[in-house]
């Protein structure tokens, strides 16, 4: 039902019932209860007829927040996102090392200094979520962390965070963490399948299939990094930022990639063109085995270079083989470089009210 009125909203509440194979008084009791919790609202919509003015529902942003955490190697951006997904406040956090508990204390100042300063109680923030670039391993309690951050690589790495953190907290992968910040707040909102393609420290994605993020058995499901061996050139964040620190050696994280642009900056424009004829291939196998409707390109780079990154992917070679084959649409994160911290704010909030089953029968209530 929150799933629902959040994608639709404000939505009538006759038309609730035939996009969740619910019953009219079912629907009508559960709108009754959640309303009691302060999760919807009504709106007032004057039709110019006489009578009662319609009253659709909508979500009540303010019912609920999440924080979010997203770190490269020399910084980490907290955000804190609402409930109907507007980025509320972020706030960037110089790093010394990568160290757990350095991060736990820092997120956790941030978190509690945000909250103060948009007038949140503490109370309405129902956890912290952290975007990590790693997989899973040992049934999700360890990360087998990028090569950048090996002090993730510890058993129970939740359970340390959790130790320095007053919040709770929730754990997931960077590239599914975009997947979800671009389904709540970017051009994903509107499409139910679609991959997303996440150029970070490695190369990731993540997979929304009906509406909902698919993790695969293991919570590793959209690894696309593997059609590109590590012994030779990748399409990768971290492949971008050892070229260009060649060029100039004050280049050394994603931040530092801001205002450059492929115009100005020839090795830059090189590994774009480079980069984009792998990714044509690579994103031609992934569309064809999975037949989403769209492949979003995001991750860490800023939005110039994603935007010139996908117009040279979307040209000829990219899907075009057989006959008549429909072609996924591609798009560039319309969240740029923020899709990591609205998607790691995301993950508590997708996770304590959207992360159901879809109902696939008729409630006989």
């Amino acid at each position: 039902m929150l799933d629902v009125i959040w994608r639709h909203g404000p939505i009538a509440r006759v038309k609730i019932g035939p996009l969740t194979n619910l019953s009219t008084m079912s629907v009508t009791r559960i709108v009754k209860e959640l309303s009691g919790l302060g999760l919807l609202r009504e709106e007032v919509e004057h039709t110019g007829a006489r009578g009662q003015p319609a009253r659709p529902l909508a979500i009540n942003g303010d019912a609920a927040f999440a924080a979010g955490v997203y770190f490269s190697r020399k910084s980490m951006i907290v955000g804190i996102v609402s409930l109907t997904g507007r980025l509320v406040a972020q706030q960037a956090v110089k790093l010394e090392t990568n160290e757990l508990g350095e991060l736990g204390y820092r997120a956790n100042a941030s978190v509690k200094s945000l909250l103060e300063a948009q007038q949140i109680d503490h109370p309405s923030l129902i956890g912290v979520g952290f975007a990590l670039p790693g997989d899973f391993i040992d049934n999700g309690r360890r990360i087998n962390a990028h090569a950048a951050f090996p002090a993730l690589g510890v058993d129970n790495v939740a359970g340390q965070l959790q130790d320095t953190i007053e919040f709770p907290i929730f754990v997931e992968n960077d590239a599914a963490c975009s997947a979800l910040g671009e389904r709540l707040m970017g051009v994903g909102q509107t499409i139910d399948d679609f991959f997303l393609a996440h150029i970070g420290h490695g190369i990731g994605g993540g997979l929304v299939l009906d509406g909902r993020l698919y993790r695969g058995k293991h919570g590793n499901a959209g690894i696309i990094g593997v059609q590109f061996p590590n012994d030779a050139p990748r399409p990768s964040g971290t492949d971008l930022l050892e070229t260009l620190h060649r060029q100039d050696p004050s280049i050394e994280d994603f931040e530092d990639l801001v205002n450059l642009t492929p115009q100005d900056n020839p090795a830059l424009r090189d590994w774009i063109n480079r980069a984009s004829r792998q990714l044509r291939e690579g994103l031609s196998v992934t569309a064809r085995i999975l037949d989403p409707t769209a492949i979003i390109v995001g991750g860490r780079l800023p939005y110039q270079i994603m935007q010139e990154l996908v117009a040279r992917i979307d040209g000829p070679g990219f899907c075009d083989e057989g006959v008549m084959l429909p072609r996924p649409r591609l798009f560039a994160s319309s969240l740029g470089n923020t899709a990591g911290v609205a998607g790691a704010a995301a993950v508590p909030l997708y996770k304590t009210y959207f992360d159901t089953p879809s109902i696939e029968r008729q409630d006989s209530a």
